[in-house]
């Protein structure tokens, strides 16, 4: 009470005891020290939030320093990465909120408990230039990538785009109607699947070049591929294809656009482009002028802000400065493919590194028309291995990218316009869920792919086969195609091995009608054994495949690989059916020389 006022002290005093008035005084005092202290530690002075700023951002190093470190105790090779349990979404701490990268409202980059990188945007292609499907085939299969973890559509037209006209004399006899075209996009759009058309604009131009009245337009001559890019009148056929798929495309949305520019063989024979080689200086610097105007007139005539995608191919030989000087970086988003199981031999880091330029890239896989040109039947590991290998190279790579946009899961129907048909849809439907699902789990799977056998009703094999009782859209395609593969191997095996078959019933014997019946007879149970089965194989995808395809698909596949095999059966039945019944045998000679012995 030393420093207490003297009036105070004395309002303190009550008789001899002050208990009561001092006791309150002093909880008084001491809730109002607490007061004091509270307030000074809730305000932090600024060094103490930048520490605990300092120590946030550390912890994806330190993160990524303990995953590093338990990968190299055990010594596991790099694959073994993919190998991780779990799928978690891992923000990185380094960003503040207000930087913080997105890409369709999911934090990016999005990666597993591994670390392994997993693309939001996933983009199934679908490409028409073969083996284009009926239009009740769309939304079902639609339906189904949704549900598969798809999260767009890569759609390749080409001559089934309903082009008016003078791009109307290439159009195929099978083409969709503009009111068809709306249908299929209206179905993308509700089944939550953004679509990115793709029109070629460079090379891969067979489906115009190969008719007599645009062969004029053609880079070399001799080839229906790349077109004289440098040409007025070509250039103007180009901005009118590109012209008509965004205007209908725009109506549903159109974030993206694919040019194409992939493989293009020919560059330097046409005269108009002799012309621009020598006012840029160079092949590759005319070629660039061309690409950069073709997404630069993209951009101009869109309604809407697009990205330009371009394959990276025709990008990456040349020089850097080069690509600044047409502004490339600034137009274009490169799509890089490879469709290898080794990645690592086709994708070399300065293939990633000539990419540098660009801030935003793409990847490129495959789930179908990338394991041969005469591929038919399925083989889900070929695709499986690739996919996984594309997940190790987003993972290495994608830190020296602002974003890799997505991964493109492209499914060739033909390895050009000029090519046989290879993989149908269907029949490639387990790879693609297989695919899928490693990719958005981003690890190896180890032939486990719960997801994809819950949708698809049933457990493919990874390996060459097939098995019955799938659901999804032409599921019962999937199953005669790979039965008739089944079939066609135990066939041919028979044909190129049997002894009796060759020794008795070859080429020589039925074109003479010369053999021992007895042989022959054996020999035809064994035709007969293999033709039945083929021929209902036959009928049956007849009118299943009619049932997804056009006509016109129909009768090419079955003629590329049904009809050659049931055709020398039924020749090797005919002509061993008349020797069997054939009772008498020229001698030999069979070539008679002429009288005068010349």
């Amino acid at each position: 009470m030393l420093f207490c006022p003297r009036a105070l002290r004395r309002a303190l005093r009550c008789g001899n005891s002050r208990s009561l008035l001092v006791d309150l005084f002093f909880i008084l005092l001491f809730i109002l020290a607490c007061s004091v202290v509270a307030s000074h530690l809730h305000g932090d002075p600024p060094s103490r939030g930048n520490d605990i700023e300092d120590e946030v951002l550390a912890q994806p190093n330190m993160l990524q320093r303990v995953i590093h470190d338990d990968v190299v105790k055990v010594r596991r090779p790099p694959e073994a990465q993919l190998n991780q349990p779990t799928r978690r979404r891992m923000e990185h701490a380094r960003m503040s909120s207000r930087g913080r990268k997105e890409i369709d409202g999911v934090s990016y980059p999005l990666l597993n408990s591994a670390g392994n990188f997993i693309p939001i945007r996933r983009i199934v292609h679908v490409d028409l230039k073969g083996g284009a499907w009926r239009m009740g085939f769309f939304n079902e299969t639609f339906r189904m990538l949704k549900l598969l973890g798809a999260t767009g559509i890569l759609l390749e037209w080409e001559d089934m785009f309903p082009f008016s006209g003078r791009l109307a004399a290439a159009v195929n006899g099978d083409a969709y109607s503009r009111e068809q075209v709306n249908q299929i996009l209206e179905g993308a759009r509700t089944n939550g699947l953004k679509v990115i058309p793709l029109v070629q604009t460079f090379g891969h131009l067979e489906w115009i070049l190969k008719l007599e009245q645009f062969a004029h337009l053609r880079e070399a001559a001799a080839y229906p591929q790349v077109i004289c890019f440098s040409s007025d009148e070509a250039w103007q056929l180009l901005q009118e294809m590109i012209d008509e798929v965004m205007s209908v495309h725009a109506k549903f949305g159109m974030q993206f656009f694919h040019m194409g520019a992939d493989e293009v063989f020919q560059i330097g024979y046409c005269n108009s482009t002799l012309e621009a080689m020598r006012r840029h200086g160079s092949k590759e610097r005319a070629m660039l002028w061309h690409m950069a105007r073709v997404a630069e007139h993209i951009k101009r005539n869109a309604d809407m802000p697009v990205s330009v995608l371009a394959w990276h191919d025709m990008l990456v030989e040349v020089a850097e400065d080069d690509l600044r000087m047409y502004r490339l970086p600034d137009l274009i988003e490169p799509v890089l493919w490879s469709y290898a199981e080794d990645l690592s031999q086709y994708l070399s880091p300065g293939t990633w590194f000539a990419l540098k330029p660009f801030g935003k890239v793409w990847g490129a896989s495959a789930f179908k028309g990338a394991d041969g040109p005469m591929r038919y039947s399925s083989n889900p590991i070929h695709y499986i291995r690739n996919n996984e290998a594309w997940t190790m190279q987003l993972t290495a790579n994608y830190k020296d990218f602002d974003l890799i946009q997505g991964l493109v899961i492209t499914g060739w129907s033909r390895y050009d316009h000029m090519a046989i048909l290879c993989e149908l849809f269907p029949v490639a439907v387990p790879a693609l869920a297989m695919s899928l699902e490693s990719v958005i789990e981003g690890r190896m799977m180890n032939a486990e792919y719960p997801k994809t056998s819950r949708l698809l009703r049933c457990t493919a094999p990874v390996d060459p086969g097939f098995v019955v009782g799938c659901q999804f859209p032409g599921a019962r395609v999937y199953e005669l195609i790979n039965e008739f593969w089944s079939q066609h191997e135990q066939m041919r095996r028979y044909v190129d091995t049997d002894f009796d078959f060759n020794g008795w019933l070859s080429e020589f014997a039925i074109r003479r009608l010369y053999s021992s019946p007895m042989y022959v007879e054996k020999v035809l149970r064994f035709i007969e054994f293999y033709l039945t089965p083929m021929q209902r194989l036959r009928d049956e995808l007849r009118i299943e495949m009619n049932k997804v395809f056009f006509n016109d698909t129909v009768n090419e596949f079955i003629e590329t690989y049904v009809e050659k095999d049931v055709k020398l059966l039924e020749e090797r039945r005919r002509l061993g059916t008349q020797i069997f019944e054939q009772r008498h045998f020229a001698k030999r000679p069979f070539v008679v020389k002429p009288s005068n012995g010349v």
